[in-house]
C-alpha cells in the first residue's frame, strides 16, 4: 500500500485543508504515516501570510529536501505553493509537485501524476470550497474540531495577500456545513470552532445580505 506523511503549518484553516487531503488520500488507498522517513510521499502544507510564516515554510521544505530518501516524493501544498508555483521547483528541485490552496481536492490525482514521472503544478481555485468530503480525519483533540464555513476574501486590502493566496470569497452551503457538523458530533466532537478568512461575510455571496452567519449558527445549535 502506498504511504504518505503530512506536515501541516500555519493556521487552523490550513489544518482543515490537511485533514481533507488526508481523507482524500485515505479513500484513494493511501496509508497515513506519522513520520516522514516511513512514507513514500511527504506533503508539506505551507503558510505564506507573513514573512516569518514564509521563512518557517521554506526552512521546513529545505529540511525535508535534504532528508529526502531515494524514491521518495516531496509535495508542497498550501499558501506558499499558491504564491510561488513552479518557482519552488526551480529553486528547490527536490520538490516533485506543487498544489495550491484551491487544488487540494485533487491531491490524489496529483500524487498519481508524480508517481508516473510528472512534476505537476496545480494552482487553480475551485468555484466552491472543496470541503464537502466526509468523513475527514480530525487531528485535534477528540472533543474539539475546526469547521471551515467559507474560503477566500473579496476585500483588496493593500496590506493583505489573502485574496491572492485563497481566491475570491466562496461560502459553503448550509446543508454541507450542517452535514459535516453532524458527522463530527457523531464522532465525539462537542465543540465546533467555525473558521474562515472572513467569517462575518458568510452567505452574502449566496444571496443572504445579512444574517447568514446567525442563521447558520441557529442550524448548528440544533445538532445534539
Amino acid at each position: 500500500m502506498r504511504s504518505v506523511a503530512f506536515v501541516s503549518l500555519g493556521c487552523a484553516k490550513n489544518l482543515v485543508d490537511t485533514e481533507v487531503m488526508i481523507a482524500k488520500l485515505g479513500a484513494a488507498g493511501w496509508r497515513l504515516e506519522a513520520r516522514a522517513q516511513d512514507a513514500d510521499t511527504v506533503v508539506i502544507n505551507t503558510c505564506a501570510f507573513i514573512d516569518p510564516a514564509k521563512a518557517e515554510s521554506t526552512q521546513t521544505i529545505l529540511e525535508h529536501a535534504a532528508q529526502k530518501q531515494r524514491g521518495q516524493q516531496l509535495i508542497v501544498a498550501g499558501c506558499l505553493a499558491q504564491r510561488y508555483g513552479a518557482q519552488l521547483q526551480t529553486l528547490i528541485p527536490e520538490i516533485d509537485g506543487v498544489v495550491g490552496t484551491g487544488a487540494t481536492g485533487g491531491i490524489a490525482e496529483v500524487l498519481d501524476e508524480v508517481r508516473s514521472g510528472a512534476a505537476p503544478v496545480r494552482l487553480g481555485f475551485e468555484p466552491e470550497p472543496e470541503h464537502d468530503f466526509l468523513p475527514r480525519l480530525v487531528t485535534t483533540a477528540r472533543a474539539t474540531a475546526y469547521l471551515k464555513v467559507s474560503e477566500g476574501c473579496d476585500h483588496p486590502c493593500t496590506f493583505c495577500i489573502i485574496p491572492a493566496l485563497r481566491g475570491p470569497f466562496r461560502s459553503r452551503t448550509v446543508e454541507s456545513i450542517v452535514a459535516e457538523a453532524r458527522a463530527l458530533a457523531d464522532g465525539g466532537t462537542r465543540e465546533l470552532i467555525l473558521v474562515a478568512q472572513d467569517t462575518s461575510m458568510y452567505g452574502r455571496d449566496r444571496g443572504s445580505r445579512r444574517g447568514g452567519l446567525a442563521a447558520l449558527l441557529a442550524r448548528l445549535h440544533e445538532i445534539e
